[in-house]
């Protein structure tokens, strides 16, 4: 009776996510309903098997929902990610024994996403730098080197096919004097038509991070879902 309920909850995670990852692709917005449904029906399913939930579950619980709103509230991710976290808290919180699975999957899409970024902006630059024949950035005539060499690695010119982004530009009077706005809390994701076709803007992707969240989980639970498969 726990295996199948444990099979339950990873159908659970998978069917939430692989939902959400579609909305986020396609919109990068995720109805809360979504959250709310799958993270109820993981709750119902820990007073069905209170047994054995112990005080590590517990914490698993507290340190993932925390990391989850740490994130939101730190602008590392939006809310809908938050919740998204929240309910795979919910949902399943330790698996393999001992394993806090939000925590898990976060830190491995933390890497994969910081990586993929960082290789994207940077073969972008060179592109640009090559094309035009200048030093990167060099418009940007009053900002330091060091702010200079984050944002070879974080930002970009936009290309055109690039729809969900974000301003890496702060807004000024005079046009000559061009400064960074990357990483800002005011930063809000364009979706414009004028700005999303403004290909002289510096921009910041926004990754659809749920799509990764899915990714991850199939990997991990990669074991799980083969078995389920069998014995289907």
């Amino acid at each position: 009776m726990e295996a199948d309920i444990v099979q339950i909850r990873i159908i659970l995670l998978l069917v939430m996510l692989g939902i959400g990852g579609v909305c986020d692709f396609k919109t990068r917005k995720i109805p809360d309903i979504l959250w709310l449904v799958f993270g109820g029906i993981g709750a119902i399913l820990h007073i069905w098997d209170y047994h054995t939930i112990t005080s590590y579950h517990i914490l698993a619980i507290i340190t993932s929902s925390f990391v989850g709103v740490a994130i939101w509230r730190w602008r590392i991710a939006g809310l809908a990610d938050c919740f998204a976290i929240i309910a795979m808290t919910v949902i399943l919180p330790v698996h393999y024994e001992f394993v806090m699975m939000p925590i898990m999957i976060l830190a491995m899409v933390f890497f994969i996403v910081v990586f993929c970024t960082m290789v994207y902006n940077i073969s972008l630059n060179l592109t640009d730098m090559i094309r035009t024949k200048k030093w990167a950035f060099s418009e940007f005539k009053t900002e330091p080197r060091y702010r200079k060499a984050f944002a070879f690695l974080s930002i970009h010119r936009k290309r055109k096919r690039e729809k969900f982004v974000i301003s890496a530009e702060n807004n000024s009077i005079d046009k000559d004097v061009k400064s960074f706005a990357f990483l800002s809390s005011k930063n809000k994701i364009c979706r414009d038509n004028q700005i999303e076709s403004n290909n002289e803007l510096y921009i910041q992707n926004v990754p659809p991070l749920i799509i990764f969240l899915f990714g991850v989980a199939v990997f991990l639970l990669l074991p799980e879902i083969l078995l389920l498969i069998n014995t289907s």
